[in-house]
């Protein structure tokens, strides 16, 4: 009788731990430890930044649109208020054209217009030429808060006489990656009688 006690405890406690086995093994499983890769990758860090509204170019003046002489090039954006976002940087980027300007980065400069008051102030810049990509990066130290018309002055010595095209990036303070803000075209003359404006 009391080997017959035995069994039946030995077979309840067998039971027992069988069943603990199943009922609790899933969630042991389940307790993997989150690497910090995953810990990281959430949609505030990875999310870029990019204006809610973006820049768009309203104007471009050349002065003088000889080949090879001393001109500036002035490029006019809007930058409107509900782009929320302030712009650390432009990109020209020369994307049609038989030759490249010479740009004299160190006298380049820029201002900014009061949209309501049409008040001027001078915006601090850097420039930065790159002539193999054909492009040109102007970078505002500090970046500029929307609201306002921002005019590009880029001093440069005229290229050959033919049409010249340039797409214009706007970077979001602190962005990787820019927005596109318009494709612009101007032409370069060569002295001709035939050219309405020659003296």
């Amino acid at each position: 009788m009391n080997n017959s006690f035995f069994r039946l405890t030995r077979l309840f406690a067998k039971g027992v731990l069988a069943l603990w086995l199943v009922t609790c093994s899933p969630a042991i499983a389940q307790e993997v430890p989150i690497t910090p890769q995953e810990q990281t990758a959430t949609p505030a860090n990875s999310q870029n930044i990019s204006f809610r509204r973006p820049l768009r170019v309203s104007n471009i003046r050349i002065p003088t649109d000889w080949q090879f002489r001393r001109t500036v090039y002035l490029f006019t954006l809007d930058f409107p208020a509900d782009a929320v976002e302030p712009l650390e940087k432009l990109t020209f980027e020369q994307i049609e054209g038989v030759d490249y300007p010479r740009y004299q980065t160190d006298s380049s400069y820029a201002f900014a217009s009061n949209l309501e008051t049409n008040e001027r102030s001078s915006l601090n810049i850097s420039t930065t030429d790159d002539d193999r990509a054909r492009s040109i990066t102007v970078e505002f130290d500090p970046p500029v808060a929307p609201g306002r018309q921002i005019t590009v002055a880029l001093r440069a010595r005229n290229p050959r006489d033919g049409i010249y095209l340039y797409r214009l990036t706007a970077f979001p303070a602190g962005a990787s990656e820019g927005q596109y803000a318009g494709i612009e075209r101007f032409n370069i003359y060569a002295p001709s009688r035939r050219h309405p404006f020659h003296r």
